[in-house]
């Protein structure tokens, strides 16, 4: 039984992920370890703790399963977590309202996904205190009852 896996790319459309974009968020992430992490307009790096760039996306259904998990692994680790929607939860204005809290940002147009390039959800992309990447994964593979150990380790390396 072979799986094909088809995805429609409108040249023109911003949110139509290009192939390299695919390819450096699955099986050739790890290239952008020890690479400096690209500065983007509206994201802050910690210099004192590491930072956990977690890119979501409405409709993503790991990424809600995982959501709370992230925050709780964050803040037991000490880890900076910056939340980096590529679109809002809804049009609802109360739902818009989380992008004005910090930490939390709401990627119009896309240009921090594509700077790093994310086409895949969710991305986690941990940066340490010297502004390098150490981590650049794809949670779609996580379970949830194993997702906080998972985040534990990594953070722990990372340190």
């Amino acid at each position: 039984m072979a799986l094909s896996i088809r995805r429609d790319v409108v040249r023109d459309d911003p949110t139509s992920p290009r192939l390299w974009t695919v390819l450096t968020s699955g099986p050739f992430a790890r290239r952008w370890i020890g690479r400096p992490a690209p500065t983007a307009p509206g994201l802050t790096l910690s210099t004192e703790r590491p930072t956990l760039l977690y890119f979501r996306t409405r409709g993503c259904t790991v990424c809600d399963l995982v959501d709370m998990q992230v925050a709780q692994a964050c803040h037991q680790a000490s880890v900076d977590l910056v939340i980096i929607d590529r679109y809002a939860k809804s049009d609802d204005p109360a739902d818009r309202a989380i992008y004005d809290q910090p930490g939390n940002l709401l990627d119009k147009g896309g240009v921090i996904n594509e700077q790093y390039a994310v086409g895949v959800y969710p991305t986690f992309v941990l940066v340490n205190p010297e502004h390098r990447i150490v981590l650049k994964d794809v949670g779609a593979k996580a379970k949830p009852e194993v997702f906080k150990a998972y985040l534990e380790e990594q953070f722990r390396l990372a340190q």
